[in-house]
């Protein structure tokens, strides 16, 4: 089953939402893609390692003077993701019924970073996966740290920057906008290019609609606007905006996406969201939206407790059809490098509810 094989798998270690918010940072501060994910930057090292674990176990167990830098030219990253899941299988009414749940563990994310310095402000940066489809897929891209105002352009093939990036992908933010493994390969070949005015980022991108080899890609192309910003209103508290725009057109079928952003940070307080619209080129216009919303405390550090809401309706002309998710969990981290995380998810379905929750295990291994 597809889905199972990402139900949490990640985009190499995403840059947390709730992590942003509570530093104040930029993406690019803790990670080197500048839209986040993937390899950290020394900010991100020293944050990962230190302010997350456990304090007494982690003076114990971390190692001085740790770096991923190899030499001052090349940089290694790494994130090893096993999940054991148990899912819960409706009674369709129609027999023999196989079984009434599942379980298994599943190796689903083998993600290595390498980062390579060519000049001052430029690099080349590959993140290659544990599968060779789906959620393990790759990024490979050019970095220029060249334009004014803290710019950058970055040219390759990477996953286009829309939307929250968070280690679910089978969230609906990132599933029903075409942006989850579920759906296939999600990176694109293209251009990307950005500024950050003062606590503003404002962001453009050209790609290719869909990939293909050589003249198989087509003409097609996609486009990508972006505007956000992190505001300190004071001590401990943080404000996150953003909204953007990603439009494209394979096969004749045009696909546009309209989404809004948001965080708050009070001490150990974290709240996100993201809304979006989806419009397509059918008579009925706009036929879906998709809400994510989760909240995050610190309980004591190294521990954090979890709330999520998510929801879809894939026609909002219609009053019924729309799913719902609920989740509670802890994100436990122990000693640097380490992360373990149980989930338990409640699913509801309009009209008609099934018997299908579902309980994740998830231990995180980051480098």
């Amino acid at each position: 089953m597809p889905f199972v094989i990402v139900l949490l798998a990640c985009d190499a270690a995403l840059s947390m939402p709730r992590f942003a918010s509570r530093t104040g940072a930029r993406c690019q501060s803790c990670h080197e893609n500048p839209s986040g994910a993937g390899m950290r930057r020394e900010f991100g090292v020293t944050y990962g390692r230190e302010t997350l674990p456990v304090p007494a176990w982690s003076d114990e167990f971390s190692l001085d003077g740790f770096s991923p830098k190899l030499s001052e030219f090349i940089s290694l990253g790494a994130d090893f993701r096993t999940l054991f899941y148990y899912i819960q299988r409706p009674d369709t009414g129609v027999p023999p019924r196989a079984q009434d749940s599942e379980n298994a563990l599943w190796q689903m994310q083998g993600d290595v970073d390498v980062n390579l310095r060519l000049a001052k402000r430029v690099s080349m940066y590959l993140r290659k996966g544990l599968y060779t489809d789906g959620g393990g897929g790759f990024e490979i891209f050019g970095l220029l740290n060249l334009l004014p105002a803290n710019g950058f352009l970055k040219i390759g093939r990477f996953v286009p920057n829309y939307g929250t990036k968070i280690d679910d992908h089978r969230a609906f933010i990132r599933d029903k906008t075409g942006f989850s493994p579920e759906r296939g390969r999600i990176e694109l070949t293209g251009a990307e290019a950005g500024i950050s005015p003062g606590p503003l980022t404002i962001t453009g991108g050209l790609y290719n609609a869909a990939d293909g080899y050589g003249e198989g890609t087509g003409n097609d192309k996609a486009f990508l606007g972006r505007a956000e910003g992190m505001f300190k209103l004071a001590e401990n508290v943080n404000l996150g905006l953003a909204g953007n725009i990603f439009a494209r057109k394979v096969a004749g079928l045009s696909t546009t996406l309209y989404g809004g952003l948001g965080s708050f940070s009070y001490g150990d307080l974290t709240v996100f969201g993201e809304v979006d619209v989806i419009k397509g080129n059918r008579v009925s216009g706009v036929y879906g939206i998709v809400t994510y919303v989760e909240t995050d405390y610190v309980v004591t550090p190294g521990l954090d407790i979890k709330l999520a809401y998510d929801f879809y309706d894939p026609d909002k002309d219609l009053k019924t059809g729309s799913f719902a998710r609920y989740s509670v969990g802890f994100e436990f981290f122990p000693i640097s490098g380490v992360e373990v995380t149980p989930v338990y998810r409640l699913l509801r379905e309009s009209p008609v509810e099934v018997k299908n929750d579902e309980f994740h295990l998830l231990i995180h291994f980051y480098w």
